[in-house]
């Protein structure tokens, strides 16, 4: 019964990080696709230096910025 439990766990966290990764592709101006080539060898390497690049501050394809304009 506990491994159940456990289970529903890590698949509540792997899809909570699934769309933060997603959303974090959309700030750096990639689609959401770019997630699968983690799956390939060495692609998650690929896949984070897309998570640590800067917000691209221009209108995106995916909705409005949260952040305020600039003055």
């Amino acid at each position: 019964m506990i491994q159940i439990i456990i289970y529903l766990l890590i698949i509540w966290i792997l899809l909570g990080l699934l769309g933060f990764t997603i959303r974090r592709l959309h700030d750096t101006d990639h689609a959401g696709w770019w997630y699968w080539i983690s799956v390939i060898p060495f692609g998650y390497l690929f896949l984070l230096y897309f998570m640590v690049l800067p917000t691209v501050e221009k209108p995106v394809r995916w909705g409005s910025y949260l952040f305020k304009e600039k003055k």
